[in-house]
């Protein structure tokens, strides 16, 4: 029987609908009608989620790890801890030593709404703030400033929170403008962040900015300055765009990344249960009913799928039948100083995290 023990759970309001970001989001009016309607979405989710557990032969176990993210999951405030409380958690109870993660934006939260997740469960903080300086701030069109950035991190340093903080690279104008990452991060590290997770913009093709994205080649180095940098400083770049001081690594993103099984609610909000070796099952809430989208992948889309999961991080991948093509490819991705081959598992470095999608290409090219 297959068995899961963590849980995603897509919060879709926004303050402000940033123009850049591609999640599924709503515009939050504080109304209690749009906070009745996500809790009676949630309830009857709860009832077809059991449906599909149990049409799988899934057990839920105590909860390992719990994820809440969004749009801005600290907007749901102290009623979305009760709610969250006596109808999911009543569902799934959390376990010993849960991971629970909330993302909340600057400027999002109270210390009322804090301590309210916190008798819950919560014990972990991602901070969505992309940029340390005020100019890019606006780019990016965020509405918090700076100082709502700072009071937040001054909050979890004070308190001794584990939180991580999300940065953009290839922000609009960082060439123009001269953008000083490192200077950013000088001034995250003096807070003492646990987890730092490091994006690229990819924006869509109506993204107003589009056209002052910087170039291929900026990007790359940008990147390779900021792994360099952190690595430096302690911290473990242990996935393409995640970084953490040692034992700090996101357990909950772990699971994705050895392609374990993980539970979702919320509207989009998108689950993958690990069915056996060679079957597995994704679904998809939708966002104007209480329904899934689901998708059977068979043995070889399993096998894909970890082997692209895997070369995204440290732990790196190790094949099932090597073959002398791949073996060859291997080897080539080591002479061109993309990582390291060694006891049958290929692991990439920065060099080859950044210019993974074109690797993939090649391994597919091989007819492998």
């Amino acid at each position: 029987m297959t068995q899961v023990s963590s849980l995603y759970l897509h919060v879709p309001y926004c303050k402000h609908l940033c123009n850049y970001c591609d999640f599924y989001k709503k515009q939050f009016d504080q109304s209690k009608k749009q906070i009745e309607e996500f809790h009676q979405f949630l309830d009857n989710s709860l009832m077809r989620h059991q449906e599909i557990l149990n049409s799988s032969t899934v057990e839920i176990l105590p909860l390992e790890t719990v994820y809440l993210g969004g749009g801005t999951p600290s907007l749901w405030g102290v009623e979305g801890a009760e709610f969250f409380r006596d109808h999911v958690l009543k569902e799934m109870p959390i376990g010993d030593n849960c991971e629970f993660t909330m993302e909340i934006d600057p400027g999002t939260w109270t210390q009322e709404m804090i301590d309210s997740w916190k008798k819950i469960g919560m014990n972990r903080i991602s901070i969505g703030t992309q940029s340390l300086h005020p100019d890019f701030l606006k780019i990016m069109d965020r509405q918090h400033s700076l100082q709502e950035s700072l009071d937040l991190l001054k909050f979890c340093q004070e308190n001794d929170w584990n939180f991580s903080l999300d940065f953009l690279l290839g922000i609009p104008f960082s060439k123009e403008k001269k953008r000083d990452i490192i200077s950013e991060l000088d001034l995250l590290l003096a807070y003492r962040p646990k987890h730092i997770s490091l994006y690229i913009l990819n924006a869509r093709s109506k993204y107003p900015h589009i056209q002052n994205i910087p170039d291929d080649e900026y990007i790359s180095e940008e990147y390779l300055q900021v792994s360099d940098y952190l690595v430096s400083k302690g911290y473990h770049h242990y996935e393409v765009s995640n970084f953490a001081l040692p034992g700090f690594e996101s357990k909950h993103n772990l699971k994705y990344w050895r392609s374990e099984s993980v539970m979702a609610l919320g509207p989009t909000g998108t689950g993958y249960l690990n069915l056996s070796e060679n079957s597995g099952l994704r679904y998809k809430w939708k966002v104007s009913q209480p329904e899934v989208e689901v998708e059977h992948l068979s043995q070889a889309e399993v096998e894909l799928e970890k082997m692209y999961l895997l070369l995204r991080t440290s732990m790196g991948w190790s094949p099932e039948r090597l073959s002398p093509q791949l073996e060859k490819l291997f080897e080539h991705w080591v002479s061109q100083r993309l990582g390291v081959y060694q006891s049958g598992k290929m692991i990439l470095n920065p060099r080859g995290f950044i210019i993974l999608d074109s690797l993939m290409s090649d391994i597919f090219n091989q007819e492998l």
